[in-house]
């Protein structure tokens, strides 16, 4: 079973398996700037039924099924006449177009997966998303300008609904030697999961909400052995808050089993005087591989003055140790979590599946009473072998959230993905 893999749109079968799954995303390197020999189109199909059910007869239960298509395309680098040091500077573009159709009845109700408008109550019929991105290259190094897919601090592609969140902006990457990646990069709007157009980022707390101009960042990956990775992010989210995030990653590899430890630490605090934002979130994870079976065990902190901040648009922080759909990032959180998971591979290849448990406390009620809460997450895949449904990939996630004060729910997602490249 592939516990830990780096997402772009041109593996999205594998991306939506662990994204859904909410596990921690890792650290990769000269993978960062790989580009394709010819050019690569890929064609998918998504099928997303996913229900919310509150115990709370109060509430309304969210969720809809959707139907999606989407096409990526990605272009091979193509030599200019511009040469410098005898090394030509090359070109090329990338294309998305995503769109997706709602299956269900309107439950007038906002589910995170459709647009919603909240002055109808209405959830959108179907919506559409398309981006393109200019690429200019030289030796190691990429440029890129217009739609940007991210997975770092703040901007992760989001798999785990329907259509994926993209970014606009800049970036500029490099292999700056065998060890040493950078990344440095401006993104000025977020398209999130449920909604079509490109938007500034903002950031909502006691009622308030302020926008931001752009993003700025800086990532640097190090591979200090070749069992041991690092990584340092740094992000400016102007006018709202700026991050820190250091991480390390090392691999024990023995004929027997795969030991795979991470420590992550992440420090926001506020930028100017809009919100009052100091937190500090400390988390270890370790993944242990044994033939077909895989253990985990997880410890997360948050330290500091408030909850861990995140933007709108339910932009999820995949870098955490253990991202599920409750993100156990509340002001002084402490989280446990246990997770086993399963390779079929020698009864029925293409099954896997999951179990995870997360117990989070000491935190506080919005009344003030000391809290506590759980998540369940049961997740199983299958990916067709059989020559004739070469693609086709189902996916069911059961999510089971109880909290001593607040409301417990009970969510159920299945997916059924094709994909075919061309």
């Amino acid at each position: 079973m592939k516990l830990l893999q780096h997402f772009s749109p041109s593996h999205l079968t594998v991306a939506t398996l662990l994204a859904m799954g909410g596990l921690a995303c890792p650290m990769v390197f000269a993978a960062e700037m790989t580009q394709p020999t010819q050019d690569e189109w890929k064609f998918t199909l998504k099928n997303a039924y996913i229900n919310r059910d509150y115990d709370n007869p109060s509430l309304k239960d969210t969720g809809s099924w959707s139907q999606a298509a989407s096409l990526f395309y990605k272009s091979n680098m193509q030599d200019t006449p511009l040469q410098i040091a005898d090394k030509p500077v090359t070109i090329g573009a990338d294309a998305s177009v995503q769109y997706a159709l709602r299956l269900s009845k309107d439950k007038h109700v906002a589910d995170t997966v459709l647009p919603f408008d909240t002055q109808t109550q209405s959830q959108a019929s179907d919506y559409l998303k398309y981006g393109a991105t200019l690429k200019l290259g030289y030796d190691k190094t990429l440029l890129s300008v217009g739609e940007l897919w991210l997975d770092l601090p703040v901007t992760a592609v989001d798999a785990s609904r329907q259509l994926l969140a993209s970014y606009w902006g800049t970036n500029l990457k490099s292999q700056l030697s065998d060890q040493l990646y950078a990344e440095i990069g401006r993104v000025t709007k977020v398209s999130s999961r449920n909604e079509e157009d490109f938007r500034k980022f903002s950031f909502t707390a006691n009622g308030k909400t302020e926008y931001s101009d752009g993003l700025n960042y800086l990532d640097l990956r190090y591979q200090l052995t070749p069992s041991l990775k690092a990584e340092y992010y740094f992000g400016n989210l102007e006018d709202l808050y700026n991050k820190h995030y250091v991480g390390l990653e090392h691999t024990w590899k023995q004929p027997d089993f795969t030991l795979n430890s991470k420590f992550k630490y992440f420090n926001a605090k506020n930028d100017g005087s809009n919100f009052d934002i100091d937190a500090q979130n400390i988390g270890v994870l370790e993944m242990l591989k044994l033939d077909n079976q895989s253990f985990g065990l997880g410890y997360q902190q948050i330290i500091g003055e408030s909850a861990y901040p995140l933007p709108d648009g339910f932009l999820p922080e995949t870098y955490f140790i253990n991202w599920n759909a409750t993100g156990f990032f509340k002001k002084n959180e402490k989280s446990y979590h246990l997770m086993y998971g399963y390779d079929f591979k020698d009864y029925m290849p293409g099954l896997n599946a999951m179990v995870k448990y997360v117990y989070g406390h000491d935190f506080k009620a919005a009344n003030g009473e000391k809290n506590h809460e759980t998540e369940s997450n049961i997740i199983v895949n299958y990916a067709f072998q059989q020559p004739y449904l070469k693609g086709f990939a189902l996916q069911y996630i059961r999510i089971d959230y109880d909290v001593k004060h607040g409301n417990d729910f009970g969510e159920d997602r299945l997916f059924v993905n094709y994909s075919k490249k061309f």
